[in-house]
């Protein structure tokens, strides 16, 4: 009696399941798939006392640096990057402010985009923060996409000279911000 008592519940089951509502599935819904992922990386990174800004007991006002850029060569970013911003924040505690300036080179060294802003000075050698954002979109996106380097070139602005023994130094900071739109 138990073994038939089974029996009965096992074959309703079956019958509810076969009967149940279902809802038809639409595999063509891979077709419309679309993410838009935002991605964040540290670009550059600088920190600097007055040691930096002397060579043979001569101040020094001005220091270049370059960096190649690789990842705009990658046919995803290519194709995907819809907008990128460049995120820059300075801190200074120098008598003295400072002027940043970032040119996007081409593969042949063609200046195509160049941003700058200026750090100022802190008379009383406490952080002075700064940010400067830069949006790529369009025509500025095309060019960041061309980018093969970066040419970082951090001036001290004129004012009270400085020494070995002056307080203070300067950081900058940066991150890029890329906004993708992945679609199938």
């Amino acid at each position: 009696m138990l073994k038939q008592k089974g029996k009965y519940i096992i074959l309703s089951l079956l019958l509810a399941i076969m009967f149940s509502c279902t809802k038809a599935v639409d595999f063509n819904q891979a077709d419309d798939l679309k993410i838009e992922p935002v991605v964040e990386s540290s670009i550059v990174f600088f920190k600097g006392t007055a040691s930096n800004f002397f060579a043979g007991g001569s101040e020094v006002s001005v220091i270049q640096d370059a960096i190649s850029i690789s990842v705009f060569d990658d046919d995803f970013i290519q194709d995907n990057l819809v907008k990128s911003e460049f995120v820059f924040e300075s801190t200074n505690s120098f008598n003295r402010g400072f002027s940043m300036q970032i040119d996007f080179l081409n593969e042949i060294n063609e200046v195509h985009h160049t941003l700058t802003f200026t750090a100022p000075a802190s008379p009383s050698n406490q952080d002075v923060v700064t940010t400067h954002t830069e949006v790529f979109e369009g025509d500025s996106l095309t060019d960041l996409k061309n980018t093969k380097s970066l040419v970082i070139t951090l001036t001290m602005l004129s004012g009270t000279p400085i020494t070995l023994n002056t307080v203070g130094e300067i950081n900058l900071q940066s991150k890029g911000v890329f906004y993708l739109n992945i679609e199938s």
